[in-house]
């Protein structure tokens, strides 16, 4: 069967032959058939493909493929949809950058994605069938760099863990929603194929009787962190859900290096990545600890502050940089986010944060890294001083916990929602 795919583009048209050969079918494109298309700049994606499909089959008398491709996401409660051509401007540079201005000051858990083609086939008779393949991502805070094309430095693939600019083309045909389209109408057709029916009924086996149904097992989860104490505290915390936990001493991977500009995106790539790497769900934390007095030092360099390599060479570093700061001008705030990913791509964010001052010398002897500095007054100690269940109730990674925990309750929340503390 010959059909017409509106597209002058030779590559395209020869990806998408190379693609449909399990059905036959002999691609053409617009560059070897000539066919008015209609220009339909302000419809839907899904309007637009059927619009230009249904147009090209009744033009060329063949069946027609037509497909658009955008990004969606929510904003302020409502879809929106960027395409190529988003916007007066002229560049991808400058899309790219009113795209970030739009999305100006909205957190990293809110900015889920989807990279979107529908692919509409349309047949010289008027029927119509419609085909959607899709990514899942995010939308970062930031361009990571200036690779690919349109979007692609700001759109991270949470399965791929990476944007797709850092792709290579390989990576991000895998990805590719529009590859993912053409397979759903392959898998369409095939299945629409008539099939030889054997001429004696098949022998029934014989009944058995039903099993038992199969007792729940707890949820597997990766912990991302090699660090001991903090696999500590979140285990204790997260004991109500049954979870079986495991750490990065259970697996042999490095995590990726910590390059977030908010504690959010660091706990995001650090979680999507591990997930992505043993098949289970991973939980990861970014947390550190923000110095009013120092403008939110030293925020996500908390754990390589100074350059220092030890937490009491950073202590002393903090200690240094507030020697002429005094009293309640040393306020300070330790801030959590914790980010459970699942291999499918699906995201939770939960942030958590404990106000209190810095003292002028450590106080007590547990906990880790600015533990000992960092004094509740709600509570009249230092992290440092306080027992596992005293830190876990003022702390920031506790508050971040619990409300995982309220989340998790009944089981894991609808994925329509993002929760937050």
């Amino acid at each position: 069967m010959r059909v017409l795919a509106t597209t002058t583009n030779p590559l395209k048209a020869q990806r998408l032959q190379e693609l449909l050969r399990p059905l036959g079918w002999q691609v053409i494109s617009l560059a070897e058939q000539q066919v008015p298309i209609p220009e339909v700049p302000h419809l839907s994606p899904l309007d637009s493909a059927l619009v230009r499909a249904a147009a090209a089959a009744k033009a060329s008398g063949i069946p027609a493929i037509a497909d658009e491709s955008v990004f969606e996401l929510q904003v302020n409660g409502k879809l929106e949809h960027y395409s190529m051509h988003f916007g007066p401007w002229n560049t991808a540079l400058e899309r790219n950058l009113r795209l970030l201005e739009r999305l100006r000051g909205l957190p990293i858990e809110r900015r889920g994605a989807r990279f979107i083609t529908v692919m509409a086939l349309a047949q010289p008779s008027g029927a119509l069938e419609v085909f959607q393949g899709e990514t899942a991502g995010l939308i970062l805070q930031r361009m990571e760099n200036q690779g690919g094309i349109g979007y692609d430095p700001l759109f991270f693939v949470t399965e791929a863990s990476k944007t797709l600019a850092d792709m290579t083309p390989e990576e991000r045909e895998a990805v590719s929603p529009w590859r993912r389209a053409v397979e759903r109408l392959v898998e369409a057709q095939q299945a629409s194929k008539p099939r030889l029916q054997p001429s004696m009924p098949a022998a029934q086996p014989e009944a058995k009787p039903e099993p038992p149904p199969p007792q729940p097992t707890p949820m597997r989860v990766l912990v991302a962190t090699s660090n001991a104490g903090k696999f500590k505290e979140l285990r204790e915390g997260l004991a109500p859900l049954g979870w079986q936990l495991f750490s990065l001493l259970d697996y042999p991977f490095k995590l990726p290096h910590e390059d977030g500009s908010t504690f959010e995106d660091n706990a995001m790539l650090k979680a999507a990545f591990a997930t992505k790497q043993v098949g289970i769900p991973a939980l990861a934390d970014d947390s550190g600890l923000e110095v009013e007095a120092l403008q939110g030092e030293p925020g996500v360099y908390s754990a390589r502050y100074g350059g220092k390599s030890s937490d009491t060479e950073r202590n002393l570093y903090l200690l240094d940089r507030l020697r002429h700061v005094k009293g309640e001008e040393r306020r300070a705030k330790f801030v959590a986010v914790l980010v459970l990913a699942y291999p499918d791509g699906h995201l939770e964010a939960y942030r958590g944060e404990a106000h209190g001052l810095i003292l002028e010398a450590p106080r007590g002897e547990g906990g880790f890294g600015y533990d000992p500095l960092f004094y509740v007054p709600e509570a009249g100690k230092t992290f440092a001083e306080m027992s596992l269940e005293e830190k876990a109730h003022y702390s920031h990674r506790g508050k971040a916990l619990r409300a995982l925990l309220e989340a998790h309750r009944n089981g894991p929340p609808p994925r329509e929602i993002v929760v937050l503390e």
